[in-house]
């Protein structure tokens, strides 16, 4: 069990909590933060984020004693932590706004605005947001019912994207992400560079292996777009 779901899930899965979506927690210095991430995130990313690449690749020993205070800094405004499909879908349930807009990562690596893998969601309907402020993100905004999110999920996951949920300042949940390897930001960081940007699923599964089909050639190893599969051949 992570420390969340002990700190704001009461023991229980924290992102399933409908408390960590409401109303009551969206305000004004959540709505500045919100605004203020969409508003200069390229810059954050590639100043922050970009300088601790370069110090882990130049300096191991100083990125190590940076770490844990990097991870708390992070974990009290910007954490996220990886949830299956099946809690994305009860998270989609007890939401009653589901918009889907485009994604920040992206769109700094890549310059896609329109590359739209993030979907924001609460247990309300506010009646206004922040990223409208920013027409680059809010351009193609749209809102979705919970069926037309659940299969657009259920599409992302077949094409083996890792969802996520997004904090704003915890323990507020404003936003799911699906990320790959090479279009996302923190799980780059965490796969490449070792650098703890989210937490990892509560139910972690392990894909089992039909060794009457394998024939040990690492296929698999090369096309897995999180990089979680390793073949060891034993004589």
């Amino acid at each position: 069990m992570c420390e969340f779901c002990i700190q704001h899930g009461e023991g229980k899965k924290w992102y399933l909590q409908a408390k960590n979506y409401s109303e009551e927690l969206f305000n004004e210095e959540r709505k500045r933060f919100i605004a203020d991430f969409f508003g200069r995130f390229e810059e954050t990313m590639v100043n922050k984020y970009g300088a601790l690449d370069k110090l882990i690749a130049a300096d191991p020993t100083a990125a190590e004693a940076m770490r844990a205070p990097l991870v708390e800094h992070y974990k009290k405004d910007q954490w996220s932590q990886v949830v299956p499909l099946e809690d994305v879908e009860q998270i989609l349930d007890m939401s009653l706004s589901v918009v889907r807009l485009p994604c920040a990562c992206r769109s700094t690596l890549q310059g896609r605005y329109d590359a739209r893998y993030c979907f924001g969601v609460t247990t309300f309907v506010p009646e206004s947001h922040p990223i409208l402020e920013y027409p680059d993100w809010s351009a193609d905004l749209e809102l979705l019912t919970k069926e037309e999110a659940k299969k657009a999920f259920q599409k992302l996951d077949r094409n083996g994207l890792v969802h996520s949920v997004r904090i704003f300042i915890t323990p507020y949940v404003g936003a799911i992400c699906n990320c790959s390897v090479d279009e996302c930001i923190p799980l780059k960081l965490h796969l490449r560079v070792g650098f703890p940007a989210l937490f990892k699923a509560e139910d972690w599964a392990i894909a089992p292996v039909l060794m009457s089909l394998c024939t040990g050639c690492k296929v698999c190893e090369e096309v897995c777009p999180q990089e979680a599969i390793t073949v060891s051949i034993v004589a």
